[in-house]
């Protein structure tokens, strides 16, 4: 009851995305911020960051789906490339969409971004961010001073090989995994 935002990622199993729903959807509108990163479409439809949300996602024709169906019959991508190639990509041509809506989408975009990175820097940077803009109590406590500028968030390579000891997060290909 006391929450400013809720954060969900791979909620996939039914009952699990029923509870989601169940217990967020009457919170929602009081929520600053609701992001869920891939999940259920049901799950999804509780996004809301400023005046974007994702209410009626798999209801209607929708430009995601459109672009993701016109990449896999160009070059053969999965669905899981095209959302990457689209995630990263997006964000980009927001930024010079005057609306606020488009202001709010590029930010649930970067927070994808963001979350996939994973490192604490992104989580930090990803808190910053929502919280700054969106978070009642934390915009309050900003007024008159300078916004902190998030760093740009730290992506990893579609494939990569990963150490639990290496020193660096993944290695991108064969040869520097085998020099390590």
């Amino acid at each position: 009851e006391e929450a400013n935002v809720f954060i969900g990622s791979l909620i996939f199993v039914q009952e699990l995305a029923e509870k989601v729903v169940e217990v967020v959807q009457p919170m929602r509108d009081n929520l600053d911020a609701v992001l869920v990163f891939p999940s259920m479409p049901e799950v999804m439809r509780l996004n809301k960051v400023g005046k974007f949300t994702m209410k009626n996602l798999g209801q209607s024709k929708s430009v995601v789906a459109d672009f993701m169906k016109k990449k896999k019959a160009d070059d053969g991508s999965s669905f899981e490339e095209g959302m990457l190639k689209l995630l990263r990509t997006l964000p980009k041509v927001l930024k010079f969409l005057p609306s606020d809506k488009a202001a709010d989408a590029r930010t649930f975009m970067m927070s994808f971004q963001y979350w996939l990175g994973g490192s604490p820097e992104n989580l930090e940077s990803l808190m910053l961010m929502v919280g700054q803009d969106y978070v009642g109590p934390v915009k309050a406590s900003m007024e008159g001073k300078e916004k902190v500028v998030a760093e740009e968030p730290v992506l990893l390579p579609d494939k990569a090989i990963w150490h639990p000891v290496a020193p660096s997060i993944v290695f991108e290909n064969n040869q520097k995994y085998f020099e390590w």
